[in-house]
C-alpha cells in the first residue's frame, strides 16, 4: 500500500464548553458524517481508528491487518472459516 494521498479536515467549535465525553461523541459523529460523505469516493472495505477522543482515521489498513482483524472478528463471532 503505497498509496499515501492524505485529505484532513477539521471541525472548530468555539464559545461552548464540553466534556470529555461530549468531545468524544461529536468527534466519533464527525468520523461517521465524514466518512459517510465520501460515499463512492472511498473504498468500500475503510475503517475507522480513534486516535484520539477528537481524532480518527479512516482509510484501509494495511493488507496484514485486515487479515489479522478478520481472523480476530471471526474468532470472537464463533465464526468458523
Amino acid at each position: 500500500m503505497g498509496n499515501k494521498i492524505k485529505n484532513e479536515f477539521k471541525f472548530v467549535v468555539t464559545g461552548v464548553e464540553l466534556t470529555e465525553e461530549q468531545q468524544e461523541r461529536i468527534g466519533r459523529a464527525v468520523a461517521q458524517a465524514g466518512a459517510l460523505a465520501l460515499g463512492d469516493f472511498g473504498p468500500r472495505d475503510a475503517v475507522g481508528v480513534r486516535l484520539d477522543p477528537k481524532i480518527w482515521w479512516h482509510g484501509l489498513p494495511r493488507e496484514v491487518l485486515a487479515q489479522d482483524l478478520q481472523r480476530f472478528a471471526a474468532e470472537e463471532a464463533g465464526f468458523a472459516q
